[in-house]
């Protein structure tokens, strides 16, 4: 998994992630999908749906000339964004969009348009059936890492089913933690038979997907609230885990062991601990305040934790040393983001990060608050902050370090493997 540095497939995986990511501020691209009505109106948005896996495939294909990646570029996210280009109608039907957003459209899809002519007629094309066999599962699978998690909100029956309303320890919060567990135990068994390039190829897919996630929730708070948080400036990643979501992707291509330790060490306790604690609200579980939760969560989690258990980037106690200020950097930072939001936002308060009310019903932000230019801020509260992420990072330290000194006593030196070796070959010789 070698980067290419051809400034023309930087440029176009640029160009397309950048585009995507204009037009995700379109209410249409979520709203397409509660509107699913008629043969065009399914039709036209199932097609939009696997188009946008050239949203994850198309980067993997320029930058990293991951065949299976090029092969699904012209064999499915060409074919599809043509598709889904031929029956807009019901995508610009479903809410009425402004001009800079017929344009975010368009050039959206011309840039995946153009990735994938470019991969075809300029790049190398996979000659191996076999890569084409391979890349239908991977489809599939991104498919499924990009799907529109509001879907099932256009059935009012499926919104307001009693057994299937998300309570804190609740069946479904105990079942989704558990399954959060259970997907990093199956991804450990599955990554563990790769070659270490494939893991990371594997965990840069999720990340991206993870990223495409990200930043089509700026589509749903267009119309909808996403829990607490309201319109464009609440869905900013300015919170400990978006920020985390938004940085995977590029620890990941850096190969930078520093960076990957610090999103271990922040952002694996994070994902646990918003677990613990959700404000997802009286919602079932089909509803987007619980599907966008509990799928980015996991899959935060699995893939941060996988940067130490497949990628082996090991957190060094320098690391940790570094997130004694980087902590207090970033915390200070969002105080600063979040009184400029309050400022500027009509005294709407998006808290960032927590910075300015605490998530527990313990009012922690309301200790000797000081009063500056009209934003109220606890010093002591943001200490608290700052000692509780910084601890969460010391135990997710102190357990990575028990499990490592474990797994090293389970495991005997070279020379000793190769002694016990010659030792057992001196005995057949014998016998």
């Amino acid at each position: 998994m070698v980067l290419i540095r051809k400034p023309q497939n930087i440029a176009l995986a640029a160009l397309v992630a950048v585009l995507f990511v204009w037009n995700a501020f379109s209410a249409n691209v979520m709203e397409q999908f509660v509107h699913m009505n008629g043969f065009a109106a399914v039709f036209g948005s199932v097609s939009r749906w696997l188009s946008m896996t050239g949203f994850v495939i198309l980067p993997a294909a320029l930058l990293y000339g991951e065949e299976r990646c090029k092969a699904l570029s012209y064999c499915a996210v060409l074919p599809f964004t043509l598709l889904g280009v031929c029956f807009s109608g019901n995508y610009f039907s479903v809410h009425r969009a402004a001009p800079f957003e017929i344009v975010s459209y368009a050039l959206s899809n011309a840039a995946i348009l153009a990735a994938c002519v470019y991969l075809f007629f300029f790049e190398e094309r996979p000659k191996a059936g076999a890569v084409y066999a391979k890349a239908l599962p991977l489809l599939g699978l991104i498919a499924l890492g990009v799907a529109p998690l509001n879907l099932l909100m256009q059935f009012p029956a499926l919104m307001h089913a009693e057994p299937f309303m998300f309570h804190r320890f609740g069946v479904w919060h105990i079942l989704f933690i558990l399954l959060l567990i259970g997907a990093t135990i199956v991804a450990y068994y599955y990554l563990r038979g790769k070659d270490r390039e494939t893991r990371r190829m594997a965990l840069f897919l999720v990340s991206a997907a993870l990223f495409f996630q990200l930043a089509v929730r700026f589509s749903f708070v267009r119309l909808q609230d996403y829990q607490d948080s309201h319109g464009i400036v609440g869905a900013l990643p300015l919170y400990v885990c978006s920020f985390g979501i938004m940085l995977l992707p590029f620890g990941i291509m850096s190969r930078s062991r520093f960076f990957q330790s610090v999103l271990f060490l922040i952002n694996t306790p994070g994902a646990i601990i918003a677990f613990v604690w959700p404000s997802t609200g009286p919602v079932t579980i089909f509803h987007y305040n619980v599907t966008y939760f509990t799928v980015s969560h996991i899959l935060l989690f699995v893939t941060t934790a996988h940067l130490t258990i497949s990628l082996k980037y090991a957190p060094q106690r320098r690391d940790f040393a570094h997130l004694s200020y980087m902590i207090a950097l970033y915390y200070v930072a969002m105080a600063v983001f979040n009184a400029l939001a309050v400022r500027y936002g009509h005294g709407y308060d998006p808290n960032f990060s927590f910075v300015s009310a605490s998530p527990l019903p313990i009012p922690f932000h309301l200790i000797l608050p000081l009063h500056i230019a009209g934003i109220s801020i606890s010093p002591i509260y943001m200490g608290i902050l700052y000692a509780v992420q910084y601890s969460l990072c010391a135990v997710t330290y102190g357990i990575y370090k028990l499990f490592a000194r474990a797994a090293g006593r389970g495991r005997k030196p070279p020379a000793q493997r190769e002694h016990v070796s010659m030792q057992g070959k001196n005995e057949s010789a014998a016998r």
